[in-house]
């Protein structure tokens, strides 16, 4: 189970169940993808900080991937910009023996 440190998270605590949930079962090893989607404003950015803050309390490593929300942003750019950040970070020994 992961445990709740530091300041009180306010608002969002069901989607946070939910998500805490994903990412209980992600460390054992039973892995999803969930997306936070919804209108600006909303609080997406800090549940996602949040749910963050919680893996790595956990152990997990967190990449960021952002989308643009104006006209031109190249396909798939969430996915590249984490993948990118990982790989920039990530020692390449490891990296080799992750890919196989």
């Amino acid at each position: 189970m992961v445990n709740r440190q530091g300041p009180e998270f306010v608002g969002r605590k069901q989607e946070l169940a939910l998500l805490t949930a994903a990412l209980e079962a992600a460390l054992s090893q039973q892995g999803q993808m969930v997306m936070l989607a919804g209108e600006p404003g909303i609080g997406k950015t800090c549940t996602a900080q949040e749910l963050a803050r919680l893996a790595e309390e956990a152990g997990a490593h967190v990449v960021w991937g952002w989308c643009y929300e104006g006209e031109g942003a190249p396909p798939y750019w969430p996915w590249v910009d984490s993948l990118r950040t990982y790989i920039q970070r990530t020692e390449q020994a490891l990296l080799r023996k992750q890919l196989g």
